[in-house]
């Protein structure tokens, strides 16, 4: 990933987790809405919007279909996660 700031970091691996715990497409409302639900300083729909635009450009997320709103998980972001579950041991419950 990225040489991101903190703040970025603190949206990203949410994002990912979320994406990755979805296995469909959604869109940054719906992250960030889930978010809001689990995080106490949930990101807003904006962070998690700029959050997507950085991780496609790094290939863990990719837009779905023709569309720019929904986003899907890749399989680099998919191992990213997986990794960082094993790590930490812990996840957002499903």
């Amino acid at each position: 990933m990225t040489d991101s700031e903190d703040w970025d970091r603190d949206v990203v691996e949410p994002v990912l987790r979320v994406l990755h715990q979805a296995g469909v497409a959604v869109t940054a409302d719906v992250v960030a809405t889930n978010l809001d639900a689990v995080l106490d300083d949930a990101p807003t729909a904006v962070e998690v919007d700029a959050a997507l635009a950085e991780l496609d450009e790094d290939n863990f997320v990719r837009p779905f279909a023709d569309t720019d709103d929904y986003y899907v998980i890749t399989d680099r972001g998919s191992g990213h996660v997986s990794n960082e579950l094993d790590e930490e041991g812990f996840g957002f419950v499903d």
